[in-house]
């Protein structure tokens, strides 16, 4: 049987519900002395909309042999910015909401190829600003915008193929969109495209694409890439050292779930060695922000201050049996949901579902009447459309254990155990 300590991990999916930002400020660029080192530079004011300072830098850049720098140019001179000085007026002009002016410079600006003004445009027709509402039209200034190579429209148009905004929902589309903008460093699309690759989401499954992806977009400092590569490390590898790194560096930019995994670090000695005290501390910064399972721990670890060491490491297995009977009967309601909990689990491992009702107060009485040996608890599935929620108990490494686990249930229990494949229910889950 498989550690259920590791039952610590919380990690949400990703779920990035928002529309990307309209455009990036023209913030002042200051010049900077050309050479190898300034490829950042030059992209930075690329995206800020400083084409010409883009240009300067990227030519000198593509003279010394950088490919990407050449890219850059061919699609700075491709698209025409050098020409479209006034772009700066019409956009100012929308964002003071004279939609009339900004319509006047903006579309022939669009129609003769610009992508930030097709852009706006876009989000004109789309929110009937200055202009009848009309989604065909948005749909196609945004892909007209997008198909002429600007990362973060190309990022954009992924996130509403993604989630079905203004588009049929298509994750391949999204996928697409997003290898574009990811190939040009752009670390929204990096961290989207990268659990894409590790869940199968639209395109074939490959944690070895996902990795690279995801640590191309935690080196650019995205926390919630950082987060989820350290729970690659740690639930994928085991490698609780490299994985205490990335979480450190996710947790200093508050992100809200690598606090918490900290605090499962020093509390378990994952990597590290095992510190109530620093377990705490970031629990209470995860609490701070309001994670209902950190305000938990604050509380449980506050009250067990004075006690012996909290883990199961020094209790015989029949201690630890013991107390997880207990624990199941004073376990509060939120706690017995293992939605995100069999998230984490290897796909090829195996648990025993008990039951599947349309309530979820059924199956928190079902749980509650029988004393179980091993953890148990209910995800949130769908089945044939209808939520539904399934009792699991335990976790076991292969089929014959889970068939073995079976003679350890209740005796009272009137319903037939089903041996179900982690990765089978993964599919299914809400």
């Amino acid at each position: 049987m498989m550690n259920w300590e590791k039952k610590g991990f919380i990690n949400k999916h990703a779920r990035q519900t928002y529309l990307a930002g309209l455009f990036f400020c023209l913030a002042l660029f200051h010049s900077a002395p050309i050479n190898a080192t300034n490829f950042e530079t030059g992209k930075a004011a690329y995206l800020d909309g400083n084409y010409e300072d883009a240009l300067r830098i990227f030519k000198s850049l593509a003279k010394e042999g950088n490919s990407e720098a050449q890219h850059y140019v061919e699609l700075i001179e491709k698209t025409g910015y050098r020409s479209k000085s006034n772009y700066k007026e019409g956009k100012e002009a929308y964002l003071k909401n004279d939609f009339k002016r900004a319509l006047e410079i903006l579309k022939p600006l669009a129609e003769d190829g610009d992508s930030w003004s097709q852009y706006i445009l876009s989000l004109m027709y789309e929110s009937g600003q200055g202009v009848e509402k009309n989604r065909e039209e948005s749909n196609k200034w945004l892909i007209l915008a997008a198909e002429s190579g600007v990362p973060k429209i190309q990022y954009d148009l992924g996130i509403r193929y993604f989630y079905g905004y203004g588009f049929e929902k298509n994750y391949t589309e999204a996928a697409k969109w997003w290898e574009s903008s990811a190939n040009a460093g752009i670390a929204d699309s990096q961290y989207n495209l990268g659990l894409q690759y590790y869940r199968g989401i639209g395109i074939p499954k490959d944690k070895n694409k996902a990795r690279l992806l995801i640590e191309k977009a935690a080196k650019q400092e995205h926390d919630k890439a950082q987060h989820r590569l350290a729970m690659i490390y740690a639930l994928d590898d085991e490698d609780f050292t490299t994985s205490l790194n990335w979480l450190e560096k996710s947790a200093q930019q508050n992100n809200v779930e690598a606090q918490y995994n900290l605090g499962v670090f020093f509390e378990r000695g994952y990597g590290v060695p095992k510190d109530l005290n620093k377990a705490k501390e970031w629990f209470q910064l995860a609490a701070d922000q309001g994670l209902e399972l950190a305000i938990n721990k604050v509380k449980e670890l506050s009250s067990k201050e004075n006690e012996i060491d909290l883990s199961f490491n020094n209790k015989t297995n029949e201690d630890s049996k013991e107390n997880l009977i207990n624990e199941t009967k004073k376990r509060p309601e939120k706690e017995y949901n293992l939605t995100n909990w069999l998230h984490q689990q290897q796909s090829n491992n195996y648990t025993l579902q008990l039951a599947s009702v349309v309530k979820r107060k059924d199956i928190i009485n079902f749980i509650k009447k029988e004393d179980f040996k091993d953890r148990v608890g209910y995800v949130e599935v769908t089945v044939n459309g209808i939520a539904r929620y399934a009792a699991i108990y335990g976790l076991y490494n292969s089929y014959d254990d889970a068939k073995k686990a079976i003679s350890e249930l209740p005796s009272g229990i009137n319903t037939k155990p089903w041996i179900r494949k982690i990765g089978a229910l993964k599919e299914i889950l809400r």
